[in-house]
């Protein structure tokens, strides 16, 4: 009697927080459209929303009666949403997608206008995206194209220019269940991407309007690398404007070891910091004249203007959706500011979901969605958990204590945003930073009181010339941030490395996540916690592929004793960095097979024995005639007659181009997995454009 009472207590304790549940479901619905094998009807969302939609009036108005309609009209309604985001995420699908090229195609005139420019560093160029592209010999081009040029041309966006480029289209995932880099192409709109074998040509210089903000983060760079060094000008514009793409490699790499990747990334913590930062100094300015402070409502003004500040912020950085949401949550907590109301709750951030997941539902799927709104509403939760001690704590702090406090509420922030974060690291990244918290522990406050506010004050002064100090002040911080990376990544132990995890492990991970932020009540919290462990024990039993080829077939890995060989050092160091990441190696470089025991290779190909299978890597006709009966698995990059070796499973050219990389278990007998048998047959999978023949 007393579990039945208890149970009914916590049900009843959910009606307060209905609307956190609607992002949740109708992000369900999102999840189910990308979970498809194939592209539904048009109609098929339209259905669903029509079928349930007179359920959800009629229980919602019976819902009072008794306990059965209100949980029939939760139910009904939650699918309604669920047929919303459906909806929602193939009409993205038809909004942001683009028409992508089926083979290389190349040398080939190409004009198009300039939408984005991105420095690259040192003597790489430059990587630009085109729009409006007409392309020779194609009579429909995507919407867009990504072309590297080798030297920088001084071009600005808005530019309409010519030049011969050589095309292909994006790359598929390098294994099955791998970072889909053709899909997030495909939602950017870039059908091609390639490099260029000429100069640009520019044909018309017409500004755009609609790429103020373009033109504005070219001017700013160009005054970041004029002043500051080849170390710091990088990281330094990442900063400011949102571009990466100069950022050394092995720069790169100790902030993402040392947990500090994030704050090269524009997110809430970057538009916390410059709204704070506005907040603080247009009050304390317009506090300054005592008349304004007692005549005008300056902290009202002050968050005004707070928001503004961070809405050109977001704009200036590119507004990806980890802005994007940031933006809005702060939007909100302005606004509740000056409508002298609580800025900090989780229906804010529920609300920014949903707004996120309304324009752009494919961003449910992005790594930068699911970390930032995780580690948001941990923070929400707890420290709404514990307010009342801490504001009463606060209340009749001195100086040292408030400063104590910050520490902790740093040290804590870290914590939680790292613990939960952590999850997904682990998922998407297959590493997580354990002296994450350290590294953050310095360089958080570095960032907020040092090199953002000089970002900002440059920023202000650029117009007239005379950023040059705040620059250099920006710069010096810049430097201690960097050294503070590289001294945490090379500490003992600093990564934790695991190999790929199935999906299911995600599947319940995300759910035990949402249920302990969203329910209250510590039955479902507990709950929760056996949904995230339950997911682990999938991990710790998930067997990577023994055998990986590479979309091509050229290039084949090999897993044997937990370390990866490559049959090449040379070729697709793409693929084989991707695959040494994917098996939880901490080495740059794989290993080839000259270095593997259980190998033996010749000009003609190589034979592998692993759990009593043998697999041939035939290089030439002559490999695949003379051990066709020795081997079970055969794995070429040259067409094959099948139907001469009957009896092995033979992947040929064919079967690469058609299904891209493949992924081969031999533990419990052959298990052979394709990009496009998990991809399915979508809109991002097809290649639908075609070269004409001839001129």
């Amino acid at each position: 009697m007393g579990f039945s009472v208890s149970i009914s207590a916590e049900i009843a304790a959910q009606k307060e927080r209905l609307f956190l549940w609607v992002p949740v479901c109708f992000g369900l619905g999102i999840v189910l459209y990308f979970a498809l094998m194939a592209e539904p009807v048009y109609w098929a969302g339209f259905a669903g929303i029509a079928a349930v939609l007179p359920f959800v009036s009629h229980y919602h108005k019976k819902q009072h009666d008794d306990a059965a309609h209100f949980i029939a009209y939760l139910l009904s309604a939650a699918i309604f949403l669920a047929a919303c985001g459906f909806t929602a995420a193939q009409a993205g699908t038809g909004f942001y997608g683009t028409p992508i090229l089926e083979k290389k195609i190349g040398p080939v005139r190409v004009v198009g206008q300039i939408e984005h420019i991105e420095k690259l560093g040192g003597n790489e160029g430059s990587r630009i995206v085109l729009r409006n592209v007409s392309l020779e010999r194609v009579e429909r081009a995507p919407k867009k194209i990504r072309v590297k040029f080798r030297k920088d041309e001084n071009l600005k966006a808005g530019d309409t220019i010519s030049a011969l480029v050589s095309l292909d289209s994006p790359s598929m995932a390098v294994l099955p269940y791998a970072y889909d880099f053709r899909r997030h192409l495909f939602f950017d709109g870039i059908g091609g991407v390639g490099f260029a074998y000429s100069g640009a040509e520019i044909i018309d210089s017409k500004p755009a309007n609609d790429l103020f903000f373009e033109n504005l983060r070219t001017w700013i760079d160009s005054k970041i690398i004029a002043r500051a060094g080849p170390v710091t000008s990088g990281i330094m514009s990442a900063l400011i404007t949102g571009q990466r793409g100069a950022i050394a490699d092995e720069d790169e790499e100790a902030m993402r070891d040392s947990g500090l990747y994030h704050l090269l990334s524009i997110s809430g913590t970057h538009v916390c910091m410059v709204a704070g930062v506005l907040f603080f100094f247009v009050r304390l300015f317009l506090a300054l004249s005592p008349w304004v402070a007692l005549h005008w409502p300056i902290k009202k003004i002050a968050a005004g203007a707070a928001l503004a500040g961070a809405a050109f912020y977001v704009f200036l950085a590119g507004a990806e959706v980890p802005a994007v949401r940031a933006l809005m949550m702060t939007g909100l907590i302005m606004a509740a500011i000056m409508l002298d109301r609580s800025p900090f709750s989780l229906r804010l951030i529920a609300f920014a979901a949903l707004i996120v997941l309304l324009l752009a539902p494919h961003s449910l799927i992005g790594v930068s969605f699911q970390m930032s709104f995780a580690a948001v509403a941990a923070l929400i939760c707890f420290f709404d958990s514990i307010r009342p001690w801490w504001m009463k704590w606060y209340s009749r702090a001195g100086f040292v204590r408030k400063s104590m406090m910050y520490l902790i509420a740093t040290l804590l922030t870290s914590l939680i945003a790292g613990g939960m974060t952590g999850l997904f690291s682990l998922y998407h990244f297959q590493a997580f930073s354990l002296y994450g918290v350290l590294a953050n522990m310095i360089a958080v406050p570095l960032t907020g009181f040092i090199i953002m506010p000089a970002a900002i004050v440059s920023l202000i002064l650029m117009p007239f010339g005379a950023e040059g100090f705040a620059l250099d002040l920006m710069e010096w911080g810049t430097l201690w941030m960097v050294a503070i990376a590289h001294w945490t990544a090379g500490l003992d132990g600093a990564v934790l490395r695991v190999s790929q995890w199935p999906q299911v492990t995600f599947a319940f991970i995300a759910m035990g996540v949402v249920l302990f932020l969203l329910w209250r009540g510590w039955a479902g919290k507990g709950v929760a916690v056996l949904l995230v462990g339950v997911g682990l024990v999938f991990a710790a039993f998930h067997t990577p592929y023994d055998v990986m080829i590479s979309g091509t077939g050229k290039l084949v890995g090999v897993r044997q004793g937990g370390e990866v060989y490559v049959s090449s050092g040379r070729g697709e160091k793409f693929a084989a960095e991707n695959w040494l990441r994917l098996n939880g190696s901490g080495e740059k470089k794989a290993k080839t097979f000259k270095d593997a025991p259980d190998i033996a290779c010749d000009d003609d190909g190589c034979r592998i024995v692993m759990y009593g299978q043998n697999v041939l890597l035939a290089k030439t006709l002559k490999a695949y005639a003379e051990d066709c009966g020795w081997a079970d698995v055969i794995v070429s990059p040259i067409p094959l007659k099948k139907k001469e070796c009957p009896d092995a499973r033979v992947l040929n050219l064919y079967d690469f181009k058609d299904k891209g990389a493949h992924g081969v278990n031999l533990r419990h007998g052959i298990e052979i997995t394709s990009v496009k048998d998990v991809a399915g047959n979508r809109p991002w999978t097809k290649s639908v454009i075609r070269p004409h023949k001839g001129h």
